[in-house]
């Protein structure tokens, strides 16, 4: 039998007119995070079809949902894809016939000693600057340590963590994430910016990675915008994976960022019946692209635990990219990735558009080339290797 806890309230919208009514631009955006759901018993007024899961699930991964996003929420359909991405299910509660993990991509393995930083690759670095979001992604690659008590950065570690950035002049490209770092206040953002860009002047390339500016866009305001002018914030990445999350509130405060030259771009996540379909993936990319952020990557769904439900396999993420490439826009392609388990790093996931192969007569290679559509070509120059002689004297 499943034992509900009914939480206490403090400020939330519990009844569909409460909900309906919120203008989430009419009030701070702190105040809104205060008002997130923290379980699922608390969106029995507001959604039909809730599904009731153990409190099990809780001690897996807690839940975390900004009245803007439950606005967005099918009032009726359990199988909306934005009530996917957040709501928990018994799915989580199942245990799947393969291995899941905590660090599915050994990112603990990777982080320096005393830091939060992650430095996999030789010349950019991850640095987890916070373990908190707005809302918590039922699918979230860092359960380890998103929302998680003992998962916290704290202050003396990200200090540690800038004098290690600072100290290795090959590290040219940061990216802050987390958790998201837009939770921070802009004080607290513009400290931790200041003093990267103060200690590591060799730093070229400074990002943000944020789920946050989707999930609550009132929290970018002309405040946050000037601070991250004032440090080079040159990209930030938010994290979008169905079009009905692409709002007109959103539109506008993408232009503020945009306003203060910063560049866009978007990753998504590949998930079983939320995008896993050629239609959604096409209108969702150049959305994107329309309002000005460039599709960047398409991760695979990490095996991390109680995510399993959400993978595509491997054929179909190959499909759904043939139907994107030479279909919509080219800048609005973008690249499908599966991260390697245990730190192997993003490994593209590419039809074979041209192939080399052995001449039937035996007489040499030749390349053949495949279109979008289907079409085929021999280019046989391609297989050749042509070589200048070298000069005698």
């Amino acid at each position: 039998m499943l034992q509900q806890i009914i939480p206490i309230h403090h400020g939330k919208l519990l009844t569909r007119e409460e909900l309906d009514a919120y203008d989430p631009a009419a009030e701070p955006w702190q105040k809104q995070f205060s008002r997130r759901y923290t379980h699922h018993a608390e969106l029995y007024g507001i959604l039909n079809h809730v599904e009731k899961v153990d409190e099990s699930v809780y001690s897996q991964f807690s839940v975390a949902i900004t009245p803007y996003m439950a606005q967005l929420m099918d009032r009726d359909d359990p199988n909306c894809p934005l009530r996917l991405q957040y709501l928990p299910t018994r799915n989580e509660e199942s245990k799947p016939g393969f291995q899941t993990m905590l660090d599915e991509l050994g990112e603990e393995g990777d982080t320096i000693p005393g830091t939060s930083v992650v430095h996999r690759y030789p010349r950019r670095v991850l640095f987890l600057v916070s373990n908190t979001c707005a809302s918590l992604c039922r699918f979230c690659t860092r359960k380890r340590m998103v929302s998680q008590p003992d998962g916290s950065v704290h202050k003396d570690e990200i200090e540690r963590s800038i004098d290690y950035i600072a100290g290795n002049k090959d590290i040219d490209d940061v990216l802050l994430s987390g958790g998201d770092p837009l939770t921070f206040s802009d004080e607290r953002l513009d400290e931790i910016l200041g003093e990267l860009r103060r200690r590591a002047p060799h730093v070229r390339f400074l990002r943000i990675g944020s789920r946050m500016v989707v999930q609550l866009p009132t929290r970018v305001t002309p405040e946050l915008c000037a601070v991250l002018e004032r440090h080079r914030v040159q990209m930030i990445n938010i994290h979008i994976n169905h079009p009905k999350e692409i709002t007109p509130l959103l539109r506008e405060r993408v232009k503020l960022i945009q306003k203060a030259g910063i560049m866009m771009g978007l990753q998504t996540v590949c998930l079983k019946g939320v995008n896993d379909d050629v239609a959604v993936m096409r209108e969702l990319f150049m959305q994107s692209l329309e309002m000005g952020v460039r599709p960047y990557y398409v991760y695979s769904t990490d095996m991390v635990e109680g995510a399993h439900h959400f993978i595509v396999p491997h054929h179909r993420m190959l499909e759904l990219y043939e139907g994107l490439r030479g279909w919509i826009s080219g800048p609005a392609v973008p690249t499908f990735i599966v991260d390697g388990l245990g730190g192997l790093g993003k490994l593209p996931i590419i039809p074979q558009y041209v192939r080399e192969e052995l001449r039937a007569d035996g007489t040499g290679t030749t390349v053949k080339c495949r279109n979008y559509a289907g079409r085929t070509v021999e280019m046989p120059g391609l297989g050749l290797d042509f070589r200048v002689p070298s000069r005698t004297n």
